[in-house]
């Protein structure tokens, strides 16, 4: 049976969209279904998520109901804003491991409404086909205001003084803060962010400044109004066609994947790489490298991201500038970007995040839809190149060289079943990332798997002190008599900078390498890998890696950030949800292996180590197309 999709309401108001669909569909297996919304002109399409109000399954027919209903902003759609043209609606369906994007549609209300000159779209169904007609006249009209020079320069001048009136108001909003936090006046809405009263003064002054002038006092719009002002200069300097510039705040050098495309970039003599690579905050920036930024941007011809740059989207960036994401993570998992839209952190509509990209890269055909879907951007910018930084997995002369180094540095792992726990961080991003290690108890864990510890425990004791008094050989020779088969190593998500606590009678059989090796290079020596919704398990399974899968807020998270699968069917190995389970099954070796093969089959194209050779030869043509 084909799916059915009926649109139960449908009205537009100015350019707000509202709709309310149900579908009815045939199932085998229960799943979290996930609904998604396709929007498209001549130029280009847009994904978005739609909200699925209720899900309701009937055993007896074996159909599966849903009721969705979204709103969407029509102005906010595409990049380009001064296009009008017909936009064509489709429907997209994750139900399992299905794919739905052919639907039987009805639409009931056809009829022509009677304001129709007054509405900026037409709903209109042809051919079980749904699209929205323009109103050629009024957007028009809306175009040429926009771009009428007496009414910029008007908005201008308005912005200019209401920005002087708050300026000469900060003292008397200074006074109103300081009586809300005496409970005499209203508080702002954000008046609690601060942990101290001056802060919630401040907080309360810029509520009020934002409603009268539509600005905020703060450094980072200081320090962003600072490079924009120097970009009005610098973007008139010649672009340097071979000129590639990394871009990052992640770290002050290049990991993961920028490293991989360098290492070959680097090889050409014909390429000229420049880095910014700079791990502090933008209202942290001094004039040099405000200066910097803005002349990098505005000469190098091709810009390579490794994660959200924010800044990035504050400047136009002239059309032979390329842009592409090499995005950290593999696969498609979590939610991010605008798949987050509606939920607590997530970007608005109108948001300009992510969406400036030329380019991403992707490992599979399947998930290019969801890296559309998150950064806002259409289909055919979504290439797949495969994900650079796991080349070395099938690097055997990198593999011999990393198992060297850290045996090297860490004998003791030798011969030990290496088990790593490398959970996703908790919060809302970078400021306020952390996981609550209570929940993962280190000492109870390796309790749990040592067998005899209370001679264990003694035995570590002796030869912990041995360890300084005794040559490394009497001392290597002593460890492995008496110590466990288990080895812990810790690697705790880029965004946490809180250190593990270590426990002293383990101090010789667990490890922290959050700050040392990289993850990657970790899985080289991994016999089992323990996390719960980080991206690492794409890269674990590419060298068959058991996993288990210890999500003890499983439904706090499902409802805060998503997936983009039902996460019983996608996790490619064990679940747990409570702590005493995760021994156990390591004990007993029930790790659902099984999923692995088929799991890394759906999420990779290829297994050919050449993916940084892929991303090199699409730099290479864009580079070559624009010096012909």
């Amino acid at each position: 049976m084909k799916p059915i999709l009926e649109i139960t309401d449908l009205n537009i108001i100015n350019s707000i969209l509202n709709m309310s669909i149900s579908i009815k569909f045939r199932y085998d297996d229960i799943n979290v279904p996930r609904l998604g919304i396709i929007f498209s002109n001549e130029l280009e399409n847009r994904r978005l998520p739609f909200k699925i109000t209720s899900f309701n399954i009937d055993h007896v027919s074996k159909c599966c109901f849903i009721s969705a209903n979204e709103k969407f902003e029509i102005d906010n759609l595409f990049l380009d804003k001064d296009f009008i043209g017909d936009i064509n609606i489709n429907f997209s369906l994750i139900y399992g491991n299905e794919i739905i994007e052919n639907f039987s549609i009805k639409y009931l209300n056809r009829n022509r409404p009677a304001n129709f000159k007054k509405m900026y779209y037409l709903p209109k169904f042809e051919l079980n086909k749904l699209y929205l007609e323009p109103n050629e006249e009024i957007l028009r009209n809306l175009i040429n205001n926009k771009q009428d020079i007496k009414y910029r320069t008007l908005k201008k001048l308005n912005s200019f003084f209401l920005g002087i009136i708050s300026i000469i108001s900060f003292p008397f909003f200074f006074i109103d803060g300081y009586l809300a936090s005496k409970g005499l006046v209203d508080k702002s809405p954000n008046f609690y962010q601060k942990n101290n009263t001056f802060g919630s003064i401040l907080m309360h002054i810029n509520w009020k400044t934002s409603i009268l002038a539509g600005f905020i006092y703060s450094k980072r719009l200081l320090k962003i109004g600072i490079m924009g002002f120097l970009y009005k200069f610098f973007k008139h300097k010649k672009i340097v066609n071979n000129r590639i510039l990394f871009l990052s705040e992640r770290k002050n050098y290049l990991s993961g994947n920028f490293q991989s495309v360098y290492n070959i970039l680097s090889n050409d003599n014909e390429i000229e790489i420049v880095k910014f690579l700079l791990n502090k905050k933008i209202k942290d920036f001094n004039i040099f490298d405000m200066i910097h930024f803005v002349n990098f941007i505005s000469t190098s011809k091709i810009i390579l991201l490794d994660d959200f740059y924010p800044n990035i989207h504050n400047f136009n960036l002239k059309n032979e500038v390329k842009l592409i994401q090499l995005w950290h993570a593999a696969g498609a998992f979590k939610t991010f970007g605008f798949s987050r839209l509606g939920k607590i952190g997530g970007v608005d509509q109108s948001s300009s995040n992510h969406r400036s990209y030329d380019y991403a890269i992707v490992s599979s055909n399947e998930i290019k839809r969801f890296y559309s879907e998150g950064f806002g951007i259409s289909d055919e910018k979504v290439v797949v190149t495969g994900i650079p930084r796991t080349d070395i997995f099938f690097d055997d002369g990198y593999k011999k060289y990393v198992l060297n180094k850290i045996y090297d540095e860490f004998p003791m792992l030798k011969n030990k079943k290496i088990i790593l726990f490398s959970p996703t961080f908790r919060g809302e991003g970078k400021d306020d990332a952390y996981y609550p290690m209570e929940k993962f108890n280190i000492e109870k864990f390796l309790d749990s798997l040592n067998s005899n510890i209370k001679q264990y425990s003694t035995c570590t004791e002796k030869i912990n002190k041995l360890g300084n008094e005794k040559s490394d050989n009497e001392f290597k020779k002593k460890y492995n008599k008496c110590d466990s088969d288990y080895v812990l190593i810790i690697k705790q998500h880029p965004f946490i900078n809180k250190k593990i606590e270590i426990p002293e009678k383990y101090k010789n059989n667990v490890f922290d390498f959050s700050n040392t090796y990289e993850i990657n290079d970790i899985l080289f020596i991994t016999d089992i890998l323990i996390t719960d919704y980080s991206s690492v398990v794409f890269e674990a399974s590419i060298l068959d890696i058991p996993m288990l899968f210890y999500c003890y807020d499983f439904e706090e998270y499902l409802a805060d950030r998503g997936f983009y699968y039902d996460f019983n069917n996608f996790a490619p190995g064990k679940i747990v949800y409570a702590f005493e389970d995760i021994a156990k099954c390591i004990k007993s070796e029930d790790l659902d292996k099984f999923k692995i093969d088929k799991f890394k089959n759906r999420f990779f194209e290829d297994f050919d180590g050449k993916s940084s050779k892929r991303v090199f030869d699409l730099i290479k043509k864009l580079i070559n197309l624009d010096n012909k």
